[in-house]
């Protein structure tokens, strides 16, 4: 190493060691400087805490509406807490070295930086020095290890209520609420220049608040460029102008054209701080203060066109008397609500003729689309109405929110009414509505009962009927007003359905005001428990009408079952299954689907009332019974044959195969798929059981024994049962029946095959039996034309809109079909698959890849 190199090295050793040395007054003055930070901080902590509040207040909009003595008072105050806080300040002083020492020795008990600012007292004497040294050394290693001061300012002890929080709390939320405008705001208050005469208003809004029903959101007016008029600006008619100053003293509002003052500030003086107008169609707004124009406005009112309401059609006449209506709306908006009204045809009532009775009208179903805009149809029932059989115009009127009408007619149509076939009933209902429209055919209709009335031993037997006559001919005679008349005219009605019905006119009034019930409640949005309380009441009318239906009906020919007016029959099950879903629906809030159930069983019941007024054949009917009873023997013999298989696998309790209700029955009806003389399909691919092998599965037990002779008992009742059947069809003019004699041939063998314990046979007769039955039926449709082409049936169906298609030629003759002809909404069915795939997650068995998949599909998110 040369001599230059070791002398760089030996001045840098120097340079490090001096800065080792200087290193503690660097902390001092650091230390020093950081305790003069948290005095400083302390002392001005108050002035900060007035200060952030003011501003907070001022960022509020306080002072841009203030006077200018609130503005001088309040910067008065501030001022004066500024100096109070600021008084702290004359306690402050810089800290000394020995303080910022004591700072950086805090906390170590050696204090090596005092220790190095001391100084040797007795210089003169060597030892001492040497250990004067040695103390200094060892002071500067533990110097070598202190740490700077950080500044602690500790504000709790000037601010214990913690007002600096809040300070900061509210610069938060008043900043966003001043927005752009945070130095005006601020200056405001130092602004002691203004004066209410000298210019505009501080502070000046306006906007347009268009209609609620519009769903469009205000439009904001500008106030820039004064002197110039903007626009035209478009708003719909009759939306709320606004004008919102600050002071407005001075401010002078003009209007033009179709902007008027509302009602609600009509003659309030120029001094309020809000004015609201209304634009009825276009027009000009002009703003002014001391200073001049402010701002003018071009308005373009956009008109609220009425609603359109047109008729889809012709309305469709039903078989209950009711109607229905299919008809579209239209708006630029939306529809408030929506009616029909009836009035009578030109040339159909007299000139100066006097109706009692005003035509009917009501409310219309209004669509399901935004805005309640679209397609819709609604049912009416004015069958009761003293105009039903009278040509009227339908008048279909529509509302929108603006109080705007739309309106549609429909020329010449007859309302439809109840069907009277009795004479006496059909005159009475005819003399009702003559007098109903015209109360001048008062004499007609008095001279016309008194006709009626004419030899009551031979027309009008019955006492009841003659005293109601009598009634209603000395009620009309005395009526003296309008009342009067309408009395009579209701008691003519009432009078007609009970010739018509008897007692069960009450039962279809009751089903009638039951239906109209539970739909108003699925239309309003009732909750669950209204609507299953409704739903029972429906049942019980729908009960008490089948059950008024069926007392007039051949007890021979609908002892079970009511037919429907395209040769199908119902059952009050299927009924019961309809309600059910329509509650579920309900319940689910799929109104829709609720009211196309209760669509659907209204079209049912006037079906129903079709096929009972118009007397449906009677070769027919039995047809159709015979059909249903070679049904319930093949449910019997089905469950017989499952008897037997149980018996031969040696499971005494019986068999019950593990399928729902509907997928039993229709394999019942459609039979089992297997050849004859094999065991049921739900026992292939079973092991054998101890009861395979013995060819006559004999019994061992005395229990057993009994059990293989009622199994024989049962195959012979139901061979009885075959016999009578065949005897009464043949009877009937339906011909024999080679199926049906196949039937009871298998189970003669079937019944001795189980005498003789021998089950193997017995299934393969009982299967055979089976078949039998399933021709024989075949060949019964087919005599009564009951199994048509497939599109015949299909067409049929429509045609009668109640979702029934014809099955009665296969499987279980269509029954199976009626319990189901009512698809389940969408809401049950996509509550049955989350079901299931909830199953399916739940079986730990699964693979991991499909319950990944799984739970992808239930929780897509």
């Amino acid at each position: 190493m040369t001599d230059k190199a070791k002398a760089g090295r030996e001045a840098l050793r120097d340079r490090l060691a001096e800065w080792r040395r200087t290193r503690p007054r660097r902390l001092a003055w650091l230390a020093r400087a950081a305790l003069a930070f948290e005095r400083l901080a302390r002392a001005l902590a108050p002035a900060a805490i007035v200060t952030g509040l003011f501003v907070a207040l001022s960022w509020t909009g306080l002072w841009l509406g203030a006077p200018t003595a609130l503005r001088i008072f309040g910067v008065v105050i501030l001022i004066g807490a500024l100096v109070a806080a600021l008084v702290r300040l004359r306690d402050f002083s810089w800290p000394s070295a020995a303080q910022a020492r004591d700072a950086l020795d805090l906390g170590d008990p050696d204090a090596p930086a005092s220790t190095l600012a001391d100084s040797l007292a007795n210089k003169d004497d060597p030892q001492t020095q040497g250990l004067w040294r040695l103390h200094q050394r060892r002071a500067e290693e533990r110097a070598a290890r202190l740490k700077p001061v950080l500044p602690s300012p500790r504000l709790w002890m000037v601010d214990p209520r913690a007002l600096g929080a809040l300070a900061v709390l509210a610069l938060l939320g008043t900043g966003f609420l001043a927005g752009p405008e945070k130095y005006a705001r601020v200056a405001a208050a130092f602004d002691w220049r203004w004066r209410a005469a000298e210019g505009a208003p501080s502070r000046l809004d306006a906007w347009i608040d268009p209609p609620a029903y519009t769903g469009k959101p205000p439009l904001v007016l500008s106030l820039h460029n004064a002197g110039e008029t903007r626009g035209p600006i478009s708003a719909p008619v009759n939306a709320t102008i606004v004008v919102r100053a600050a002071n407005a003293a001075d401010l002078r509002i003009a209007t033009q054209g179709g902007v008027e003052t509302a009602p609600e500030t009509a003659g309030s003086n120029s001094a309020a701080k809000e004015r609201r107008f209304v634009l009825h169609g276009d027009g000009h707004l002009t703003l002014s203060g001391a200073t001049g124009e402010i701002a003018a406005f071009a308005l373009h009112a956009i008109p609220d066109l009425p609603p359109k309401i047109t008729p889809l059609g012709p309305p469709q006449t039903n078989l209950r008397g009711t109607f229905a209506l299919s008809y579209r709306i239209e708006d630029d908006y939306g529809a408030r609500d929506a009616q029909v009204a009836a009035r009578v045809a030109a040339g159909e009532a007299a000139p100066g003729a006097h109706p009692v009775v005003q035509p009917p009208s009501g409310s219309l179903d209004l669509p399901s689309g935004p805005g309640a805009l679209g397609e819709a149809k609604t049912t009416i029932d004015w069958s009761e109405s003293p105009y039903a059989g009278t040509q009227v115009d339908l008048i279909l009127r529509a509302h929108d929110e603006g109080g705007n009408e739309g309106e549609a007619i429909l020329l010449n149509y007859v309302l439809p009414g109840k069907v009277f076939k009795n004479p006496l009933a059909l005159a009475l209902v005819e003399q009702r509505r003559l007098l109903a429209l015209d109360a001048g055919q008062k004499d007609r209709t008095l001279a016309t009962i008194d006709a009626l009335m004419i030899a009551p031993e031979v027309f009008t037997p019955d006492p009841k009927i003659y005293l109601g006559l009598r009634f209603a001919h000395d009620s009309l005679r005395h009526a003296q007003n309008d009342a009067d008349l309408v009395a009579v005219v209701d008691f003519l009605w009432e009078m007609a359905t009970q010739i018509e019905d008897g007692d069960g006119s009450q039962a279809e009034r009751d089903l009638r005001a039951a239906e109209k019930a539970l739909r108003e409640a699925i239309k309003r949005g009732a909750s669950p428990e209204e609507i299953a309380k409704l739903t029972a009441q429906l049942q019980k009318a729908l009960d008490q009408y089948l059950a008024a239906m069926q007392d007039k009906a051949s007890k021979s020919e609908r002892s079970a079952e009511t037919e429907t007016g395209n040769g199908q029959s119902v059952s009050a099950q299927d009924f019961k299954s309809m309600l059910e879903q329509l509650a579920e629906a309900a319940k689910d809030g799929d109104k829709d689907a609720a009211m196309e159930l209760l669509d659907r069983m209204r079209d049912m019941l006037e079906n129903l009332k079709a096929a009972e007024q118009s007397g449906r054949s009677s070769q027919a009917s039995q047809n159709r019974k015979t059909m249903r009873d070679i049904d319930n023997l093949m449910r019997e013999q089905q469950k017989l044959r499952d008897d037997t298989f149980s018996r031969d696998r040696g499971n005494p309790q019986g068999f019950e195969p593990e399928q729902d209700e509907n997928e039993a029955q229709a394999d019942q009806g459609e039979g089992q798929k297997d050849q004859a003389g094999q065991p049921p399909r739900s026992g292939q691919g079973q092991g054998q059981g101890k009861g395979q092998g013995k060819a006559g599965g004999a019994p061992e037990q005395d229990g057993d024994q009994a059990a293989q002779d009622e199994l024989g008992q049962r195959q012979g009742q139901l061979g009885g049962k075959l016999d009578a059947l065949r005897r009464r069809a043949e009877g009937q003019g339906a011909g024999k029946s080679p199926g049906l004699a196949e039937a009871g041939e298998a189970m003669k063998q079937a019944e001795q095959a189980l005498k003789q314990g021998d089950n193997q046979s017995a299934l393969s007769a009982q299967g055979r039996a089976l078949e039998g039955l399933r021709k024989g039926a075949a060949e019964i449709a087919q005599q009564g034309g009951e199994n048509g082409p497939p599109d015949d049936q299909e067409q049929a169906g429509e045609k009668q809109g109640q979702g029934l298609q014809g099955r009665n030629g296969e499987g279980r003759f269509g029954r199976a079909n009626r319990q189901n002809n009512i698809d389940a909404t969408a809401a049950q069915k996509a509550r049955k698959v989350l079901e299931e795939l909830r199953r399916r997650l739940s079986d730990p068995n699964r693979a991991r890849e499909e319950l990944d998949y799984l739970e992808r599909l239930i929780r897509p998110d």
